[in-house]
C-alpha cells in the first residue's frame, strides 16, 4: 500500500523526529531534512503535505506555488499574527500551528487532527478533543434569551472547574461571540439572503432545524467550547482577512455578515481554533483553551488555527 507523502522540515533533530512519528501514526510516510535551506524543489519531490518552522515560511511559499498538488502546515514558537496573511493569501496553507519553545515541537493532539482530516473528508467528533471520561454539556439555541442563559452555564462550568473567574468571562464572552455568529450572522432566507446579519439586536426566533449547538466540554487539563451551525457560510477570508484588519487596526472586524464579531475574540481566548465548513450545510468552530496556563502566559501562547482547503 502506498501512503501519502509528508516532509519535515526542521533543524532541531529531535523535534524533527517527533514530527515524523505523529505523522506516521496518522497515516503519513514522513521524510526528514535538518537543513531546510539545502531542500531545493528536486529534492522535495512531490509531497503531499510539508511542515516547516515558520522560519522557513518563504520558502514553504514557494513549494506551494511551484507544486499545486502539495498542502502545508507552518509552525511557531512565535505570535502567529505576521503569518495570518499568508494563509489568506495561499489556501493550501491548512494551519498555523503554535509551540510553546522552538525546542518542542507543536501539540501531537493538534498535528493529528489536522493530519488525519487532510486524509478523510469527516471532522474529528468534539469528544476527540478532550480524554476519555471527560464531562460537559451541549444546548440547542434558538433565540437570545436561550443563548444568554447557556453562557451563564459556561461560565459557571468552568468555575466548577477552579479556574479563575477572568477565564470563565473570557470563554463566556468566546461562546456568546460564535453564538451571535450562529444565531444572527449565519442564518438566510430561501433566496440565500440574510436575515439578520445587519440587525444583532433584532428579536430573532429560530425554528428548530435552524438552532444554533453549543457544545461544551472539559477533561480537567483542556476545555472545549463548539459552536455549530446549518447555514455554512463562514469562508477563510471572513477568518483570517477578518483577523489581518482587526489585528491591524486594534477593533473586530464587522465586514461581511458572517464574518462574525467573533474572530478577534475567538482568536484571543483560545490555544487552538479548528474550523470545520460544508458550504451551504453547516460551520462548526470549536475552540480549545489549556486550564494550567496563567492568561500571562496565556497572552503570550503561540495559538494553532486549522482551516482546511476548500472551505
Amino acid at each position: 500500500m502506498t501512503l501519502p507523502q509528508a516532509v519535515v522540515l526542521e533543524r532541531n533533530k529531535l523535534v524533527n523526529r517527533r514530527i515524523a512519528r505523529v505523522l506516521g501514526c496518522a497515516g503519513f510516510e514522513a521524510r526528514q531534512y535538518d537543513e531546510p535551506e539545502k531542500v531545493d524543489s528536486a529534492t522535495l519531490g512531490e509531497p503531499n503535505l510539508v511542515l516547516a518552522d515558520a522560519f522557513d515560511a518563504d520558502l514553504v511559499m514557494r513549494f506551494l506555488r511551484e507544486k499545486p498538488g502539495m498542502r502545508a502546515i507552518l509552525y511557531t514558537g512565535e505570535a502567529l499574527d505576521r503569518h495570518l496573511a499568508k494563509a489568506l493569501e495561499e489556501p493550501r496553507l491548512v494551519a498555523l500551528m503554535g509551540r510553546p519553545t522552538f525546542e518542542v515541537p507543536p501539540r501531537e493532539d493538534d498535528l493529528l487532527h489536522v493530519a488525519k482530516r487532510m486524509l478523510s473528508p469527516e471532522c474529528a467528533p468534539f469528544d476527540s478533543h478532550l480524554a476519555w471520561g471527560a464531562a460537559g454539556f451541549a444546548f440547542s439555541l434558538t433565540d437570545a434569551a436561550e443563548r444568554d442563559a447557556a453562557v451563564k452555564e459556561v461560565i459557571a462550568f468552568v468555575a466548577r472547574l477552579g479556574a479563575p473567574k477572568r477565564v470563565g468571562e473570557m470563554l463566556g464572552e468566546l461562546s456568546h461571540e460564535l453564538l451571535m455568529n450562529a444565531l444572527f450572522d449565519a442564518p438566510v432566507d430561501r433566496e440565500g439572503k440574510p436575515r439578520f446579519a445587519h440587525d444583532r439586536k433584532a428579536e430573532i426566533k429560530l425554528g428548530a432545524e435552524d438552532a444554533a449547538v453549543l457544545r461544551v466540554g472539559s477533561d480537567g487539563v483542556r476545555i472545549a467550547i463548539e459552536v455549530q451551525d446549518r447555514f455554512g457560510r463562514l469562508q477563510r477570508k471572513h477568518v483570517f482577512g477578518g483577523l489581518v484588519r482587526a489585528l491591524k487596526s486594534g477593533q473586530m472586524d464587522t465586514a461581511g455578515g458572517g464574518a462574525g464579531l467573533g474572530m478577534l475574540v475567538a482568536y484571543r481566548s483560545t490555544t487552538a481554533l479548528f474550523y470545520d465548513v460544508v458550504a451551504g450545510q453547516k460551520t462548526r468552530v470549536t475552540g480549545l483553551f489549556d486550564l494550567d496556563l496563567n492568561l500571562r502566559e496565556f497572552k503570550t501562547l503561540p495559538k494553532t488555527i486549522h482551516f482546511p482547503e476548500g472551505q
